[in-house]
C-alpha cells in the first residue's frame, strides 16, 4: 500500500497529531456559534496553518456528512492538465488518510486527470483537516488549471455523487491577492497604502465567488491576479450549483498583512461555503 508521505517542512502545519488538534479545537472554540454548518462545498485557503489556518479551519467545520472528501488544489496555469494523487492513502498528523480509488478513476476518465507525485500545498496543507473532520473518510486529492475547464471538473463530481449515492464534500482551495515587492506586483503602490488595491481587488473576486459567477471570478483573476488558484474555486462552485446549492456565505476572510503588519507584502484569504 503506497502512502504519500509529507512534502511540506514543519512551518506549513504541525507534525504531531497532539499539536495539530489543540491548534484546530483552539480555533473551534473562537469561532464555533458562527459557523455556516451541513455545506456541500467550500473554497478555502492554502497558506501556512500561521497564516491562513483559522480561516481554512472555518471552511472545513461549515461542511457538511460526507462519504468522500475532496480537495481540489491548483498553482496551474490556463491549459494545463489535470493532476491527480496517485497513492492508496496520504500521511497527516492523525494518521494516514485513505484515498478514494473509486472516483479517481472516475475523475481520471472525466477529465484526463495525469498522475500527480510531486510537491503542492494547496492540496498538503488541508490533508490534516480533512482527516480531523472527517476521521476514516476516504479523499481524493486533484489540481485543477486556471481556466473554464475546471467546471468540467464540479461537474464531473456532481455526476458521480447522482450515480453512486455517495455524499461528496468539495473543497477548492486558493489563495487571494498576492501583493508587494516579494511577489513583484504593487499596481496600487507599494505598501502600505498599496494594500487597499488589494483590499479591493480580494472584494471583488470573493464578491463572484458568492454569487458562484464562475465566469467573473475568472476574470478578475485574470485582470487583477486576485487568485493564485482560481481554477480550484470555480471546481468547488460548479459542483454546489450542480447540487443546487442556493445559499452562499463568506465564512471568514484575512489576510496575512493584518496578522503580521509592517511588512511590505500581503497575500489575502478567505473562506467561502456552500449549501442547499
Amino acid at each position: 500500500m503506497a502512502i504519500r508521505t509529507r512534502r511540506l517542512p514543519e512551518g506549513w502545519y504541525p507534525s504531531s497529531g497532539p499539536e495539530a488538534g489543540a491548534k484546530l479545537d483552539a480555533w473551534s472554540r473562537l469561532d464555533g456559534q458562527t459557523r455556516v454548518v451541513g455545506a456541500v462545498a467550500a473554497i478555502a485557503p492554502h497558506a501556512g496553518w500561521h497564516y491562513s489556518g483559522r480561516i481554512a479551519w472555518s471552511a472545513w467545520m461549515s461542511a457538511g456528512e460526507a462519504d468522500v472528501v475532496v480537495i481540489v488544489g491548483g498553482h496551474l496555469p490556463a491549459g494545463a492538465e489535470f493532476r491527480i494523487y496517485v497513492e492508496d492513502g496520504f500521511d497527516t498528523p492523525f494518521g494516514a488518510a485513505p484515498a478514494d480509488a473509486e472516483l479517481r478513476a472516475a475523475l481520471v476518465r472525466a477529465v484526463s486527470a495525469q498522475g500527480e507525485r510531486g510537491a503542492d500545498n494547496t492540496v498538503e496543507v488541508h490533508l490534516p483537516m480533512a482527516a480531523r473532520r472527517f476521521p476514516g473518510t476516504p479523499v481524493v486529492c486533484v489540481r485543477a488549471p486556471n481556466d473554464e475547464r475546471s467546471a468540467a471538473l464540479g461537474s464531473a463530481l456532481a455526476d458521480y455523487q447522482a450515480s453512486s449515492g455517495r455524499r461528496l464534500f468539495v473543497l477548492g482551495s486558493t489563495d487571494l491577492t498576492h501583493y508587494g515587492k516579494a511577489y513583484g506586483f504593487e499596481p496600487g503602490g507599494p505598501a502600505p497604502g498599496g494594500f487597499a488595491w488589494a483590499l479591493r481587488a480580494d472584494k471583488d473576486i470573493t464578491d463572484a465567488f458568492l454569487a458562484m459567477d464562475e465566469a467573473e471570478a475568472l476574470r478578475q483573476a485574470e485582470l487583477r491576479g486576485s487568485a493564485c488558484s482560481v481554477g480550484a474555486a470555480v471546481a468547488a462552485m460548479s459542483f454546489a450549483k450542480r447540487l443546487g446549492a442556493s445559499a452562499s456565505r463568506l465564512v471568514m476572510r484575512g489576510s496575512s498583512d493584518e496578522l503580521a503588519p509592517g511588512g511590505d507584502s500581503s497575500v489575502g484569504y478567505c473562506a467561502v461555503a456552500y449549501s442547499r
